[in-house]
């Protein structure tokens, strides 16, 4: 049996409960509003109640010794209609700017990350380019090289054949063939 004076507490405990729970169920409503038929924002609901439940039963623990009676449920339901009633647009534009505000910073940082990223993608293909071109320049030196190579090998077979013809004039020299 409870006394009159914890009934009492009981009521207006439980009145304001029901308020305070509408209020923070349409702030984590809206901000889990995008997690619409998701696992995360089921999860999220559930551990919304049990700590809710919990923390009313720790406040009403010391008033009733954790007891509640059926009126006091419907109490309970009565702070949350007064709350949707007529403090629901109240809040509503303060969770609105709070859901912007976590936006806001998210595609900022998003932003920052693709900003970061372009200026990451962008050294990258300088660094590919210079090294594509350094690539390049080998490329040209070794076929100057080569070109060069085969030029002294040109002139020296034809020095040679030079210096044959001299000792051997009127000869022919058979032509190699390529092969």
């Amino acid at each position: 049996m409870i006394l009159l004076p914890q009934q009492f507490q009981a009521l207006v405990y439980h009145f304001f409960s029901g308020w305070v729970f509408a209020l923070t169920w349409s702030g984590m409503n809206r901000l889990t509003w995008h997690y619409r038929r998701h696992f995360v924002r089921w999860v999220i609901e559930t551990l919304y109640f049990f700590i809710f439940v919990t923390l009313m039963y720790a406040g009403l623990l010391p008033i009733t010794g954790g007891q509640t009676q059926m009126y006091l449920l419907a109490i309970f339901v009565l702070g949350a209609a007064v709350y949707l009633k007529f403090y629901a647009m109240t809040f509503s534009p303060l969770f609105e700017g709070i859901v912007r505000s976590i936006v806001k910073q998210l595609t900022g940082f998003k932003k920052q990350k693709a900003k970061s990223q372009a200026a990451f993608k962008h050294r990258q293909e300088i660094r590919h380019k210079k090294r594509d071109k350094k690539r390049q320049n080998r490329k040209v030196k070794r076929q100057k090289k080569q070109n060069e190579k085969q030029l002294k090998r040109q002139k020296k077979k034809e020095k040679h054949q030079a210096k044959q013809n001299r000792k051997h004039p009127g000869r022919v020299m058979p032509k190699e063939e390529s092969g």
